[in-house]
Protein backbone atom coordinates (compact mmCIF):
# COMPACT_ATOMS: atom_id res chain seq x y z
CA UNK A 1 0.00 0.00 0.00
CA UNK A 2 1.68 3.40 -1.31
CA UNK A 3 0.60 5.58 1.36
CA UNK A 4 1.38 3.48 4.31
CA UNK A 5 4.72 3.08 3.32
CA UNK A 6 4.57 7.06 3.17
CA UNK A 7 3.42 6.58 6.78
CA UNK A 8 6.63 4.80 7.65
CA UNK A 9 8.58 7.50 6.10
CA UNK A 10 7.23 10.31 8.56
CA UNK A 11 8.01 7.86 11.20
CA UNK A 12 10.26 9.59 13.95
CA UNK A 13 12.47 8.36 16.37
CA UNK A 14 13.37 9.57 19.76
CA UNK A 15 16.97 8.13 20.67
CA UNK A 16 17.20 10.58 23.69
CA UNK A 17 20.46 9.99 26.07
CA UNK A 18 18.74 9.83 29.62
CA UNK A 19 21.37 9.91 32.73
CA UNK A 20 21.17 10.05 36.19
CA UNK A 21 21.21 14.25 36.34
CA UNK A 22 22.33 13.83 40.05
CA UNK A 23 25.32 13.39 39.02
CA UNK A 24 25.78 17.12 38.85
CA UNK A 25 29.42 18.49 37.68
CA UNK A 26 32.46 17.11 35.96
CA UNK A 27 34.39 16.42 38.89
CA UNK A 28 31.94 14.23 40.27
CA UNK A 29 32.69 12.46 37.02
CA UNK A 30 35.02 9.14 36.71
CA UNK A 31 37.54 9.36 34.04
CA UNK A 32 35.04 7.28 31.66
CA UNK A 33 32.07 9.33 32.47
CA UNK A 34 34.17 13.31 31.59
CA UNK A 35 35.10 10.91 28.07
CA UNK A 36 31.88 10.12 27.51
CA UNK A 37 30.84 14.12 28.26
CA UNK A 38 33.35 15.10 26.05
CA UNK A 39 32.02 13.71 23.14
CA UNK A 40 34.64 10.96 23.30
CA UNK A 41 32.48 7.49 23.19
CA UNK A 42 35.23 5.43 21.45
CA UNK A 43 37.96 6.96 23.84
CA UNK A 44 35.01 6.44 26.89
CA UNK A 45 34.51 2.39 26.43
CA UNK A 46 37.41 1.23 27.30
CA UNK A 47 37.55 3.15 30.20
CA UNK A 48 33.88 2.60 31.53
CA UNK A 49 34.71 -1.08 30.81
CA UNK A 50 37.44 -0.92 33.56
CA UNK A 51 35.49 1.14 35.78
CA UNK A 52 32.85 -0.98 36.20
CA UNK A 53 35.01 -3.96 36.82
CA UNK A 54 35.47 -2.24 39.90
CA UNK A 55 34.29 -3.41 43.69
CA UNK A 56 31.33 -1.08 43.65
CA UNK A 57 31.30 0.34 40.71
CA UNK A 58 29.02 3.46 40.35
CA UNK A 59 25.77 1.62 38.90
CA UNK A 60 25.18 4.54 36.86
CA UNK A 61 28.34 3.43 34.35
CA UNK A 62 26.11 0.77 32.85
CA UNK A 63 23.94 3.48 31.45
CA UNK A 64 26.94 5.80 30.02
CA UNK A 65 29.01 2.40 29.01
CA UNK A 66 25.53 1.36 26.97
CA UNK A 67 25.23 5.12 25.42
CA UNK A 68 28.58 4.92 24.29
CA UNK A 69 28.16 2.11 22.59
CA UNK A 70 24.78 3.08 20.62
CA UNK A 71 27.26 6.26 19.73
CA UNK A 72 29.76 4.40 17.74
CA UNK A 73 26.78 2.03 16.00
CA UNK A 74 27.36 -1.28 18.34
CA UNK A 75 24.11 -1.47 19.63
CA UNK A 76 23.86 -5.37 20.14
CA UNK A 77 27.17 -4.32 22.26
CA UNK A 78 24.65 -1.70 24.10
CA UNK A 79 22.17 -4.54 24.27
CA UNK A 80 24.29 -5.95 26.71
CA UNK A 81 25.09 -3.71 28.56
CA UNK A 82 21.82 -2.53 29.18
CA UNK A 83 21.08 -6.29 30.28
CA UNK A 84 23.88 -7.00 32.56
CA UNK A 85 23.06 -3.23 34.05
CA UNK A 86 18.95 -4.43 34.87
CA UNK A 87 20.49 -7.55 36.80
CA UNK A 88 22.18 -5.21 38.91
CA UNK A 89 21.01 -3.68 42.24
CA UNK A 90 20.55 -0.10 42.49
CA UNK A 91 21.13 0.57 39.08
CA UNK A 92 18.04 2.77 37.33
CA UNK A 93 16.08 0.20 35.81
CA UNK A 94 13.67 2.84 34.22
CA UNK A 95 16.63 4.27 31.95
CA UNK A 96 17.70 0.95 31.34
CA UNK A 97 14.66 -0.50 29.95
CA UNK A 98 14.36 3.03 27.81
CA UNK A 99 17.86 3.08 26.42
CA UNK A 100 17.52 -0.55 25.76
CA UNK A 101 14.40 -0.18 23.54
CA UNK A 102 16.21 2.34 21.49
CA UNK A 103 19.06 -0.36 21.21
CA UNK A 104 16.38 -2.88 20.00
CA UNK A 105 15.21 -0.23 17.45
CA UNK A 106 18.50 0.35 16.12
CA UNK A 107 18.88 -2.88 15.34
CA UNK A 108 14.95 -3.41 13.52
CA UNK A 109 14.24 -5.90 16.69
CA UNK A 110 10.66 -3.73 17.26
CA UNK A 111 8.71 -6.01 19.13
CA UNK A 112 12.02 -6.44 21.81
CA UNK A 113 11.93 -2.61 21.93
CA UNK A 114 8.05 -2.56 22.55
CA UNK A 115 8.77 -4.83 25.60
CA UNK A 116 11.11 -2.77 26.92
CA UNK A 117 9.58 0.96 26.33
CA UNK A 118 6.41 -0.62 28.01
CA UNK A 119 8.82 -1.71 31.20
CA UNK A 120 9.98 1.92 31.01
CA UNK A 121 6.09 3.06 31.51
CA UNK A 122 5.34 -0.17 34.22
CA UNK A 123 8.05 2.04 35.73
CA UNK A 124 6.41 5.32 35.38
CA UNK A 125 3.36 5.92 33.68
CA UNK A 126 4.17 9.30 33.09
CA UNK A 127 7.21 9.15 31.16
CA UNK A 128 5.88 10.46 27.71
CA UNK A 129 8.93 9.43 25.49
CA UNK A 130 8.39 6.08 25.95
CA UNK A 131 5.07 5.80 24.64
CA UNK A 132 5.95 7.54 21.52
CA UNK A 133 9.28 4.98 21.16
CA UNK A 134 6.44 2.24 21.29
CA UNK A 135 4.15 3.89 19.10
CA UNK A 136 6.61 3.72 16.64
CA UNK A 137 7.73 0.26 17.21
CA UNK A 138 4.17 -0.89 17.32
CA UNK A 139 3.45 1.39 13.29
CA UNK A 140 6.61 -0.61 11.93
CA UNK A 141 4.91 -4.05 13.26
CA UNK A 142 1.95 -2.95 12.12
CA UNK A 143 -0.23 -2.91 15.20
CA UNK A 144 -2.28 0.28 14.27
CA UNK A 145 -4.77 0.27 17.63
CA UNK A 146 -1.77 -0.03 19.91
CA UNK A 147 0.07 2.83 17.81
CA UNK A 148 -2.68 5.03 17.88
CA UNK A 149 -3.42 4.65 21.69
CA UNK A 150 0.09 5.18 22.63
CA UNK A 151 0.53 8.44 20.04
CA UNK A 152 -2.61 9.90 21.55
CA UNK A 153 -1.30 9.38 24.90
CA UNK A 154 2.19 10.57 23.74
CA UNK A 155 0.09 13.97 22.96
CA UNK A 156 -1.68 14.27 26.25
CA UNK A 157 1.42 13.94 28.28
CA UNK A 158 3.23 16.76 25.90
CA UNK A 159 0.19 18.74 24.74
CA UNK A 160 2.99 21.18 23.37
CA UNK A 161 5.67 19.03 21.97
CA UNK A 162 6.84 20.34 18.47
CA UNK A 163 6.72 17.50 16.91
CA UNK A 164 2.37 17.57 17.45
CA UNK A 165 1.67 18.58 14.33
CA UNK A 166 3.14 15.61 12.25
CA UNK A 167 2.04 13.37 14.86
CA UNK A 168 -1.60 14.16 13.95
CA UNK A 169 -0.78 14.37 10.89
CA UNK A 170 0.16 10.78 11.19
CA UNK A 171 -3.01 9.62 13.18
CA UNK A 172 -4.84 11.32 10.49
CA UNK A 173 -3.20 8.37 8.23
CA UNK A 174 -3.14 5.80 10.80
CA UNK A 175 -6.95 6.41 10.68
CA UNK A 176 -7.15 6.12 7.04
CA UNK A 177 -5.03 2.92 6.85
CA UNK A 178 -7.29 1.21 9.70
CA UNK A 179 -10.44 2.02 7.53
CA UNK A 180 -8.88 0.58 4.57
CA UNK A 181 -7.38 -2.99 6.57
CA UNK A 182 -10.88 -3.22 8.08
CA UNK A 183 -12.72 -3.16 4.46
CA UNK A 184 -9.15 -5.06 2.71
CA UNK A 185 -10.61 -7.52 6.07
CA UNK A 186 -14.14 -7.93 5.15
CA UNK A 187 -13.15 -8.08 1.31
CA UNK A 188 -10.99 -11.01 2.14
CA UNK A 189 -13.69 -12.91 4.37
CA UNK A 190 -16.53 -12.17 1.57
CA UNK A 191 -13.99 -13.38 -1.40
CA UNK A 192 -13.21 -16.79 0.81
CA UNK A 193 -16.84 -16.98 1.83
CA UNK A 194 -17.79 -16.98 -1.86
CA UNK A 195 -14.81 -19.46 -2.74
CA UNK A 196 -16.36 -21.54 0.12
CA UNK A 197 -19.78 -21.39 -1.39
CA UNK A 198 -18.50 -22.10 -4.80
CA UNK A 199 -16.53 -24.99 -3.92
CA UNK A 200 -19.59 -26.07 -2.29
CA UNK A 201 -21.46 -25.90 -4.96
CA UNK A 202 -19.55 -27.84 -7.16
CA UNK A 203 -18.95 -30.28 -4.69
CA UNK A 204 -22.46 -31.06 -4.98
CA UNK A 205 -22.62 -30.76 -8.30
CA UNK A 206 -19.92 -33.47 -8.71
CA UNK A 207 -21.66 -35.87 -6.34
CA UNK A 208 -24.92 -34.88 -8.19
CA UNK A 209 -22.84 -36.08 -11.65
CA UNK A 210 -21.17 -39.15 -9.84
CA UNK A 211 -24.68 -40.50 -8.59
CA UNK A 212 -26.19 -40.43 -12.41
CA UNK A 213 -22.88 -41.98 -13.49
CA UNK A 214 -23.23 -44.58 -11.05
CA UNK A 215 -26.86 -45.20 -11.77
CA UNK A 216 -26.12 -45.15 -15.47
CA UNK A 217 -23.59 -48.06 -14.55
CA UNK A 218 -25.73 -50.13 -12.85
CA UNK A 219 -28.59 -49.62 -15.43
CA UNK A 220 -26.61 -50.69 -18.48
CA UNK A 221 -25.02 -53.49 -16.05
CA UNK A 222 -28.88 -54.46 -15.38
CA UNK A 223 -29.28 -54.43 -18.98
CA UNK A 224 -26.55 -56.89 -19.66
CA UNK A 225 -27.36 -58.98 -17.65
CA UNK A 226 -31.30 -59.32 -18.28
CA UNK A 227 -29.82 -59.62 -21.91
CA UNK A 228 -27.74 -62.38 -20.72
CA UNK A 229 -30.47 -64.02 -19.08
CA UNK A 230 -33.35 -63.42 -22.25
CA UNK A 231 -30.42 -65.38 -24.61
CA UNK A 232 -29.80 -67.93 -21.53
CA UNK A 233 -33.86 -68.27 -21.22
CA UNK A 234 -34.18 -68.92 -24.61
CA UNK A 235 -31.62 -71.59 -25.34
CA UNK A 236 -32.92 -73.07 -22.85
CA UNK A 237 -36.40 -73.29 -24.08
CA UNK A 238 -35.31 -74.36 -27.74
CA UNK A 239 -33.92 -77.47 -25.79
CA UNK A 240 -36.93 -78.40 -24.06
CA UNK A 241 -39.31 -78.22 -27.04
CA UNK A 242 -36.98 -80.43 -29.19
CA UNK A 243 -38.55 -83.96 -29.97
CA UNK A 244 -36.18 -87.19 -30.97
CA UNK A 245 -37.99 -88.72 -33.86
CA UNK A 246 -36.63 -92.08 -34.75
CA UNK A 247 -36.45 -93.39 -38.43
CA UNK A 248 -39.03 -95.71 -39.93
CA UNK A 249 -36.46 -98.59 -40.21
CA UNK A 250 -36.52 -98.46 -36.11
CA UNK A 251 -39.54 -98.89 -35.22
CA UNK A 252 -40.81 -102.54 -34.00
CA UNK A 253 -44.19 -103.64 -34.28
CA UNK A 254 -46.07 -106.47 -31.97
CA UNK A 255 -48.79 -108.62 -32.86
CA UNK A 256 -51.20 -108.89 -30.32
CA UNK A 257 -51.15 -112.38 -29.80
CA UNK A 258 -48.88 -114.97 -29.83
CA UNK A 259 -46.95 -116.79 -31.88
CA UNK A 260 -46.17 -119.11 -28.78
CA UNK A 261 -48.34 -122.52 -29.35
Amino acid sequence: MSYMRGIYKRAFFTFSLFLIMSLGYSQQMSPGMKLFMQNKPAAAIPVLEGELRTPGANPDLYNYLGIAYSQVGNFQKAIEVYQKGLEVLGTDKKVLYYNQGNAYYKVQNYEKAAECYSMTIVADPSFADPYLNRANSYLKTNRLDECIKDYETYIDLKPNDPQEPKIRQLLDLLGREKDFQIAEQKRREEEALRRKEEEERLAKAREEQERINAQKRAEEEERRRKLLEDVAASLKQSSDTTNMSAGAEDVFDYDDESELD
